[in-house]
């Protein structure tokens, strides 16, 4: 009689949770091209079949770890927003949007192309989207208001820290072939300035629209 051997116990399974943790933090330290479901259980010291039971494949994982990602952006209910202005709103959602793809700025690529359709996104979007129609601005002027302000704020928060020009740049400007961006040189404003200032142009240019409309 041939006896069977028992089965080896397969590996524990893992909070979705603690995935997706570990995946932001691997984009962070490796970009988000590296991800793949086999390199985070390798970091995880896992198998890949452990994480395909939380995971139907990297498309899933990577929106998961955008929204993660955006869920570090403060949220309020709507009660908190009443009685305050739209730009109020708008600048202190889209500020806190700004800190959280800065300290991820490797993850924050991954949303070049990939369309966050998480909680946290939609909440984002459902709140700068009452601000502006509770303000009277007309539906359509709020979608491309919402969807320029998402594109802006992503895109500056995907630069680099460093503007300034380099040495051998710096040799053409001060020798008298570029006079105008010569007295700009050295005055370039730090990233979070840049967004602010880009951000207070748009919302003046929006309250103008506002009005007329």
């Amino acid at each position: 009689m041939t006896v069977t051997p028992p089965r080896r116990p397969g590996r524990p399974p893992i909070p979705r949770e603690r995935i997706i943790e570990a995946a932001l933090e691997f984009v962070d330290e490796h970009g988000g091209d590296a991800l793949t479901l086999r390199a985070l259980a390798t970091q995880m010291s896992s198998g890949t079949a452990t994480l395909y039971r939380n995971v139907s494949g990297r498309a899933e994982l990577i929106g998961l770890v955008v929204d993660r990602m955006l869920a570090e952006v403060p949220d309020v209910g709507e009660d908190e927003d009443t009685g305050r202005s739209w730009d109020e709103v708008c600048r202190e959602v889209l500020t806190g949007a700004f800190l959280a793809l800065t300290r991820h700025r490797r993850a924050a690529s991954l949303l070049a192309d990939t369309f966050p359709d998480g909680p946290a996104a939609f909440a984002l979007r459902e709140r700068l989207t009452r601000a502006l129609l509770r303000a009277d601005f007309p539906v359509e002027t709020a979608a491309s208001s919402v969807a320029t302000l998402a594109r802006y704020t992503l895109g500056i928060a995907m630069q680099s820290d460093n503007d300034q020009p380099s040495p051998e740049a710096l040799i053409a400007l001060e020798g008298g072939r570029y006079p105008y961006l010569a007295k700009i040189t050295g005055r370039l404003p730090e990233l979070h300035e840049e967004f602010e200032f880009g951000l207070a142009l748009m919302l003046r240019g929006l309250e103008a629209t506002r009005r007329s409309s």
